[in-house]
């Protein structure tokens, strides 16, 4: 009698998961449903389902789950760092141009930036608060780190141009480890 009882609850628990993973898997089937605009992303990831309405690896079944799904682990493969580590030609790393054109290297090692939306609705901002975004501001560590990873050694060495406006920010003499001048 305890064996049948502990063999109906387990059967039904059976049947609340597949359940639950069919509504799952129906919810992403409709968040996956393309539209006219949608298709040249779906055919970069699916090419052979150019012109459907339903993608047939995304239907529900109770069988699967969403971590099998083909088609979700290589929409999830596609999201890296773009870095190139052995390029087509020559065979080397390259940098990659998002980073030299977003961010500046300082000599010590530091990257600096740009605060976002300094040039976006300039009408409806104070004068204070213009200032405030023409300034640039520090990366922390991690991304500087993760930005030197992402650029070749040509791109981490000191430059020396004339009238450089960042001539003083390239050194740091009060922090012990970039200072150059002995104490």
């Amino acid at each position: 009698m305890l064996r049948l009882a502990v063999r109906a609850a387990a059967s039904s628990r059976c049947q609340i998961i597949n359940l639950f993973e069919r509504k799952v898997t129906e919810t992403v089937t409709k968040c996956f449903q393309p539209t006219i605009y949608q298709y040249h992303t779906i055919t970069s990831v699916l090419p052979q389902q150019k012109y459907t309405n339903k993608l047939p690896l995304l239907q529900s079944s109770s069988s699967t789950s969403l971590l099998q799904n083909v088609a979700i682990l290589q929409i999830a493969q596609n999201i890296s760092r773009p870095v190139t580590k052995f390029s087509l030609q020559k065979g080397k790393r390259k940098s990659v141009k998002a980073v030299l054109k977003r961010f500046y290297r300082l000599d010590w090692g530091g990257w600096i930036r740009t605060k976002s939306g300094r040039n976006k609705k300039l009408w409806k901002k104070s004068e204070s608060q213009k200032r405030r975004l023409r300034e640039h501001v520090f990366v922390n560590g991690t991304q500087s780190w993760l930005l030197d990873k992402m650029v070749t050694k040509y791109w981490r060495k000191p430059k020396y141009y004339v009238d450089d406006p960042y001539e003083p920010y390239h050194q740091r003499e009060e922090f012990y480890i970039t200072r150059k001048k002995p104490l």
